[in-house]
């Protein structure tokens, strides 16, 4: 009699790949302080509220034993926890919204580096190509200068003899500005929001999320892989915002208006190698 290995269950498939992806947050949490039970606790309510809205994508009742089923929380933790999962959605959904839209700051850096003739320095005042002239065009909410003593506390720019600079090599994200975060979090959101939505066989057409991935690399190779890489991201910011700002104006007054994310991100590191000793290591 010959056994045949069990196959993994569905579950604990997602549960590798769901793992893999919960790493570098994981690692993001501890360098910030965060812990383990301080993170369980505070996804008691997300999982809840996830349950919730799957139960009414599906038709069914969300009572405290479907809920309990579908999210693997105690009853006890369900009847707990609905007010909280009520909050922690309308949060998540309010926090999404927020975050997906820009400050009026960075929508002016963003309109900026999207205008190939126009450099690294603009006069404060005047007719456009000015910086007063950028900053009235994103909005008409904020005074010019209000907008750029913004970009000067975030380190993107300075002002010089009349002269605003924009400061490129500030923008990286820095860990003690709020702003840094949020963009980080509302990016990767909605990155796996995409993926989540193509891979659950949800209803409407499909996200564009695809990657290129090389290997074998030297790090000379991969230095030229990212100087190409910021030399494509130009291009197709230019592009877009070529074709996005004309539809926002036309679309200013519509009544129920969506946004729109394109991202492009790089990453590189030390290949894994499997050593049948046992010693795996990068």
């Amino acid at each position: 009699m010959s056994l045949v290995p069990a196959s993994p269950s569905p579950t604990q498939s997602v549960m590798d790949e769901a793992l893999a992806i919960a790493a570098p947050l994981v690692l993001w949490m501890v360098r910030s302080g965060v812990g383990y039970a301080e993170f369980a606790q505070a996804l008691k309510p997300v999982f809840l509220a996830q349950a919730r809205l799957e139960l009414e994508r599906n038709g069914q009742r969300d009572s405290d034993s479907a809920i309990s089923l579908l999210s693997g929380l105690h009853r006890k933790d369900v009847r707990a926890f609905r007010e909280a999962a009520h909050q922690a959605l309308a949060r998540v959904k309010e926090d999404g919204a927020s975050w997906g839209k820009p400050s009026a700051a960075n929508q002016v850096v963003t309109r900026w580096l999207s205008q190939e003739d126009w450099g690294d320095s603009l006069p404060f005042g005047g007719d456009a190509p000015s910086f007063e002239a950028l900053a009235r065009a994103v909005s008409k909410d904020f005074h010019p200068r209000a907008v750029l003593q913004e970009m000067q506390r975030l380190g993107v720019a300075r002002e010089v003899d009349g002269h605003v600079q924009l400061m490129r090599e500030a923008f990286v994200p820095d860990a003690k500005h709020k702003e840094s975060r949020e963009l980080l979090a509302g990016s990767v959101a909605d990155h796996l929001a995409a993926g989540v939505h193509n891979l659950s066989g949800a209803t409407g057409p499909k996200f564009l999320e695809q990657s290129v991935f090389a290997d074998g690399l030297s790090p000379a190779s991969v230095q030229e892989l990212n100087l190409m890489a910021n030399a494509l991201w130009a291009q197709v910011l230019q592009a877009v915002m070529a074709k996005a700002v004309p539809l926002c104006e036309r679309d200013l007054h519509h009544p129920a208006p969506q946004r729109f994310r394109l991202g492009l991100f790089t990453f590189s590191a030390p290949e894994f190698k499997s050593d049948p000793t046992g010693d795996n290591t990068p």
